[in-house]
């Protein structure tokens, strides 16, 4: 019986000392900053937050589980999830390269996480095989995603 008290009371030690460390991981001091929510943390190459001004025309880039890369245009080469900065009402051509053999589509959401206007390719599984969508950017399009992987392979678009 003196045993289990004791496993008892350093159980509950044990919980109060954790307390403190659990509570940190849980949520923030409200004295201390928020980190920056750019989901790509990427700062557009320019030293802003906002991400990658891209001209109207063709973006490229190549399909993993874990991510989109950024290949064309060189200002998002190498980029995971490069944040889209395009222009309104600007035509814009996103083709994108399977690059693992993993089936991957991409779709053009708006912040409902509906597809805006169609702009949506086909599902491609093939290793190197291609797909591509063209659209109108406008306001409403927020989020390209692919819909296998919409946890990891994701980025944000923001049309001024």
């Amino acid at each position: 019986m003196q045993q289990s008290n004791r496993r008892r009371f350093l159980g509950a030690v044990g919980a109060v000392a954790l307390a403190p460390a659990v509570a940190g991981c849980l949520g923030g001091d409200e004295d201390e900053p928020e980190p920056d929510d750019d989901t790509n943390g990427d700062t557009g190459g320019d030293g802003q937050a906002d991400g990658f001004a891209v001209d109207p025309g063709t973006i490229s880039l190549e399909g993993y589980a874990s991510h989109w890369e950024g290949v064309a245009p060189g200002s998002i080469e190498g980029e995971q999830n490069p944040t889209l900065v395009l222009e309104d009402g600007a035509e814009y051509t996103v083709e994108w390269t399977n690059a693992d053999g993993v089936v991957h589509d991409l779709q053009i959401w708006d912040d409902g996480g509906d597809v805006v206007d169609d702009a949506a390719t086909d599902q491609v599984s093939e290793e190197g095989a291609t797909a591509e969508v063209t659209f109108t950017a406008s306001p409403e399009m927020v989020t390209y995603v692919c819909t296998f992987h919409r946890a990891m392979q994701v980025g944000d678009i923001v049309v001024q």
